[in-house]
């Protein structure tokens, strides 16, 4: 058979790879303010008051993103932008506080299993508490200004992911 052109091809990531990606996506970004950041929790607070409701039908969540895009004043574009930059922060911080939960209720145990769950939850926090992708992503002044609202985004990331994961 054949050697194929390809065979020698090194598809290794390289750190001059990852600085290129880097930049990339930094620049494909969206940098946040804090009225852009004012907008989009405008946006989820008003779907989730439209979309909590018992009552709705199946057309809820499209009513409710009307809804959302109107308290906000943003457009579809900047709303889709600036909600993958919420979930991504806000899943991260929410993985980050269960684990934390968990670690805690598995320190107060003493069995065989229980500490190799908690070394193994040790050491899955270290992997969530990094935000330096996040950081190298969107920008630091953008992380910062999600850090002053931790606990507001993590509550309404845990209501959308009920709303829009509900049977």
């Amino acid at each position: 058979m054949s050697k194929s052109m390809f065979d020698d091809i090194d598809t290794s990531q390289s750190a001059g790879m990852d600085a290129a990606d880097t930049k990339t996506l930094r620049l494909s970004s969206q940098g946040l303010t804090e009225a852009g950041l004012a907008s989009l929790i405008r946006y989820q607070e008003a779907f989730l008051a439209h979309a909590e409701q018992p009552s709705v039908g199946h057309d809820a969540l499209a009513a409710a993103h009307t809804l959302g895009l109107q308290a906000s004043g943003l457009d579809m574009k900047q709303v889709d932008k600036g909600l993958a930059l919420l979930r991504a922060y806000s899943g991260k911080r929410w993985t980050a506080l269960r684990l934390r939960t968990r670690l805690k209720e598995l320190e107060q145990q003493t069995d065989a299993v229980s500490v190799e769950k908690a070394q193994r939850a040790r050491e899955e926090m270290h992997r969530v508490e990094d935000l330096e992708p996040l950081a190298r992503r969107y920008g630091q002044e953008t992380l910062d200004l999600l850090n002053q609202e931790e606990s507001r985004l993590v509550d309404l990331h845990s209501r959308m992911q009920k709303v829009l994961h509900r049977p």
